[in-house]
């Protein structure tokens, strides 16, 4: 068998362990996927859910929706989520074959290199199943970050090869595809290289071009980024910033919700990780093993960074404004996704060097078959139960079919993928918070009226009368309503199950014939 033909196999193998696991642990659409792909379709089909609060503000991945969003055109979502799954998880595998096989490529006495590349993803996959440290993930759905990440390991073996053009192409696009995620990667990168040291001044013309070719490939993405983070008055960016950091993103952002069990467990993985590192130096010390130290030592040293700014109390609303906002402006960059995802990473690749090859099969076997029982073994704390799920999307599927196309909803806040499957706007939704801090600060104020409405009307009567479904009409231009059966509501009756019902409110003016 060739060589060429042998890498293949392996890719081809390594894709189909990470699509399987991809499909059994998170079903389409996964969690992120109805955000992503109704954005890419609003942004070639403006007309789309014109009205919707999320698809009107600022595209913030623009190279991904304008890469992949023309699918949507042709395509349903279900078939758009399959194939973008397909086509960045083999980005994935034959960029992680590369990088596993140059990291591996010294330390194989008791393995073939071509079954620890296998054997390393499996592992690779196992631990990840395991549990993270603030949320990151790479094998599940399709967005943006999965295409960044294959990118990120295309350079990182570029560069430790010197093949510097190569690892400023990808550098440049993780950024443009995922600015966070590639801005963090370069960060780290240069950080290795000043462990390495190895910085040969004869060769300053490559390096300054291989700098210009990232940032021009980087462009697409980055302006963009750049616009939405002076769009909107230090004022409110301060807001934002408080939004994002200490509500509605704080599982990834804020280090104090994190979980006493999500530090136990990195705090053994990273001990795992520098025995294995101490290990292999013992038994080469190369050059690249030092700057792939370098490289996962930069990324502790962002996420000490973030443990630093989130270490202490909160930031009191009252006095936002007159505050120091440094911490939460470094929170709000990720600052621990790059360590969340390579420190599994670094170890599955590492580890194959410690074991013979009997073993490494059984310890690869254990990881794959643990990523894909996981999530049946522990769901998901946020899922909607089996028959609950079931009469929502048979609820969106009424919408779908029977209201009108330009119209908007009040949705409830458990509503999962309602753009997805209903095709229709919403008012506001949990999940589907915009990006820019103007888009961010409105989308909170809605929340905090639904709430206030919400609570205003039901307390008295434990009924939502006309006159007050009236008022909501007249705050917020939405002209149907999807909420629980068993909830009371005066207004005409359109579609019900056993969860969910469909309600028609009334106009301003107008008067109700039903009330379910």
């Amino acid at each position: 068998m060739t060589e060429r033909r042998s890498k293949l196999l392996v890719v081809a193998a390594v894709w189909l362990s990470f699509l399987l696991v991809s499909l059994v642990s998170a079903p389409i659409p996964a969690v992120n996927e109805p955000h992503y792909l109704a954005m890419a379709r609003h942004w070639w089909n403006p007309s789309w859910c014109t009205n919707d609060l999320f698809l009107s503000s600022f595209p913030a991945h623009q190279v991904f929706y304008g890469m992949f969003g023309c699918l949507t055109l042709w395509f349903d979502f279900a078939t758009v989520a399959f194939l973008g799954r397909a086509i960045s998880l083999a980005m994935v595998a034959a960029s992680w074959t590369t990088l596993a096989s140059r990291l591996q490529r010294e330390n194989l006495e008791h393995s073939s290199p071509r079954a620890t590349v296998l054997l390393s993803a499996w592992l690779f996959l196992g631990l990840q199943a395991i549990g993270n440290l603030s949320g990151e993930w790479l094998i599940g759905g399709f967005e943006s970050k999965v295409v960044a990440y294959s990118l990120v390991f295309w350079s990182i073996a570029a560069l430790l090869d010197r093949r510097l053009l190569t690892a400023a192409a990808c550098g440049g696009a993780a950024i443009s595809f995922h600015p966070i995620i590639g801005l963090w990667h370069l960060a780290a990168m240069c950080f290795a290289e000043l462990v390495r040291f190895d910085i040969e001044h004869s060769r300053w013309r490559r390096w300054l071009v291989a700098t210009v070719l990232l940032v021009l490939v980087a462009l697409p993405g980055l302006w963009p980024a750049i616009e939405l983070l002076r769009a909107s008055n230090a004022g409110t960016n301060v807001i934002a910033n408080y939004i994002q950091v200490y509500y509605r993103l704080k599982h990834h952002l804020n280090p104090l919700d994190f979980g006493v069990a999500n530090y136990a467990r990195y705090g053994a993985l990273g001990l795992a990780w520098l025995c294995l590192l101490y290990w292999r130096r013992r038994r080469t010390g190369s050059r690249d093993v030092r700057w792939w130290m370098g490289y996962i030592i930069a990324a502790a040293l962002f996420a000490g960074m973030g443990l630093v700014a989130g270490w202490g109390p909160q930031p009191q609303p009252a006095n936002l404004l007159s505050e120091p906002h440094w911490r939460m402006v470094v929170l709000k960059f990720y600052p621990f996704r790059l360590f969340d995802l390579l420190l599994p990473v670094a170890v599955a690749i590492q580890l194959p060097s410690l074991f013979p090859q009997r073993w490494l099969w059984l310890l690869g076997g254990v990881g794959l078959a643990w990523a894909v029982i996981a999530t049946r073994v522990m769901p998901p704390p946020n899922q909607l139960p089996s028959a609950m799920r079931a009469d929502w999307r048979d609820a969106c599927r009424w919408v779908a079919a029977n209201s009108p196309a330009d119209t908007v909803f009040h949705t409830p806040f458990e509503a999962e993928a309602f753009k997805w499957f209903a095709q229709r706007a919403e008012y506001v939704n949990l999940k589907d918070c915009p990006q820019d801090a103007a888009g961010i600060v409105e989308w909170n104020r809605r929340l905090q009226f639904i709430t206030k409405w919400s609570e205003k009307s039901f307390k008295d009567d434990e009924t939502y009368s006309v006159e007050e479904l009236r008022e909501l009409v007249r705050q917020t231009s939405v002209g149907f309503a999807i909420t629980r059966t068993r909830v009371r509501y005066d207004a005409d009756l359109l579609y019900s199950n056993n969860t969910y019902k469909i309600l028609r409110l009334p106009e301003p003016g107008s008067e109700s014939r039903r009330r379910p």
